[in-house]
């Protein structure tokens, strides 16, 4: 008989104090004990970006669940929302000039904040997926994400080179 149990530590706002240590990387206290450093994981990337963040020890083990971001203090919401904006990094795709494909391999020749950018992807089945009915994520070989927010939105000439993968 298995008795591992479910159980989900929801953490204190008024509680946590994020900060960065002296090296730059995220720390935490709670109820005044020293955590250390930490990772902050969305559990919803695309659509509750600031609730129900998931905070992990360095060793990857869970800590406990900030149901809300806003509930913190304004000094930890500025170092959280730093950390989750360095981690979920994803430039806007505005333009895709083209898509090659070579032993397996996709080539992307896009246009990202006005400047020519390439990246290449293994396996698109897996690494190009819709976030919603518009939105699309791109992850290329070395882990780097993109997005396209809305399909809708880019030239026609877009949406044809990456028709042909949504499916």
């Amino acid at each position: 008989m298995n008795d591992n149990k479910l159980s989900i530590t929801f953490l204190e706002p008024d509680k946590c104090k994020f900060s960065f240590n002296q090296n730059g990387f995220l720390v935490l206290c709670v109820d005044g004990e020293n955590k250390g450093r930490v990772k902050l994981i969305r559990s919803y990337p695309y659509s509750l970006t600031d609730e129900y963040i998931c905070v992990h020890d360095i060793e990857d083990n869970e800590i406990g669940i900030i149901r809300d971001l806003k509930e913190l203090d304004k000094a930890s919401l500025d170092c959280a929302n730093k950390e989750l904006q360095n981690r979920y990094y994803c430039p806007t795709i505005t333009s895709v000039k083209s898509i090659k494909e070579r032993m397996g391999h996709f080539y992307f020749d896009v246009v990202i904040d006005g400047k020519d950018k390439s990246f290449t992807v293994r396996d698109l089945t897996r690494n190009l997926r819709s976030a919603n009915e518009n939105t699309l994520l791109i992850f290329d070989v070395d882990g780097n994400r993109y997005i396209i927010p809305d399909q809708e939105k880019i030239e026609q000439k877009s949406r044809r080179l990456l028709e042909p993968y949504l499916y």
